[in-house]
């Protein structure tokens, strides 16, 4: 049972059964995070994400990316997990970290975080302080950060770290390209893509349509 939760985050390729070089997060584990991921930045641009307590739902976006699974972010996440040191490392990427008091061995605790991250939308929510869904210093002091860093549009990469710890369950995002940027878009309010053409911030882009997300050559 987890007896207490404490999460912070940094303003600052997966198929089924990849493996990574690194002693970090198993094939399946890896595959869920990037899974889970994916399903949330879908289901926003779709426009099917609550926005606060309020029962309003977060504007649909546009040219919002798919993410993609990489060794090299997991290599550099497990790296810091392993110290054991419940901080932020300052590398040259966007992360998110999490920690529970709970030391029991289970990867599960990466996608606990994940969700927790994720859910600063819908308890805190971001359209009632930037309609224009702009990150904005007013918004970074609402402790959304999280959430925004996983909905950073032009985002395509990710790779995560899990160490379980003499105290604690430590469990480290790292994504690629850095989001949170001050008086940048989140991202872009508009109609999902429907087509390869609608997906504009890369070139030669495809479109899943049904997942309303675009795909980086």
């Amino acid at each position: 049972m987890i007896s207490s939760v404490l999460i912070l985050s940094l303003a600052v390729t997966v198929a089924l059964g990849q493996h990574c070089p690194t002693q970090g997060l198993n094939p399946a584990t890896r595959k869920a995070v990037l899974d889970r991921h994916n399903q949330l930045r879908s289901s926003s641009a779709l426009g099917r994400e609550k926005d606060g307590r309020s029962g309003h739902f977060a504007p649909p976006a546009k040219n919002m990316y798919k993410l993609e699974y990489d060794c090299e972010l997991e290599r550099m996440a497990q790296n810091w997990a392993n110290r054991c040191v419940y901080q932020h490392s300052g590398q040259n990427v966007g992360e998110n970290i999490f920690k529970s008091s709970s030391t029991a061995q289970d990867d599960s605790f990466v996608l606990q975080a994940t969700d927790l991250w994720w859910n600063e939308l819908a308890e805190k929510g971001v359209s009632r302080v930037s309609p224009n869904y702009k990150f904005t210093r007013f918004l970074a002091s609402t402790f959304v950060g999280h959430y925004t860093q996983m909905a950073w549009a032009r985002t395509t990469k990710i790779g995560c770290g899990h160490a379980r710890c003499p105290t604690m369950n430590f469990v480290v995002c790292n994504y690629s390209e850095q989001g949170n940027w001050l008086d940048e878009q989140i991202y872009e309010i508009g109609s999902p893509c429907k087509r390869d053409s609608d997906c504009t911030t890369f070139a030669n882009s495809r479109c899943s349509v049904s997942e309303g997300l675009c795909i980086k050559p």
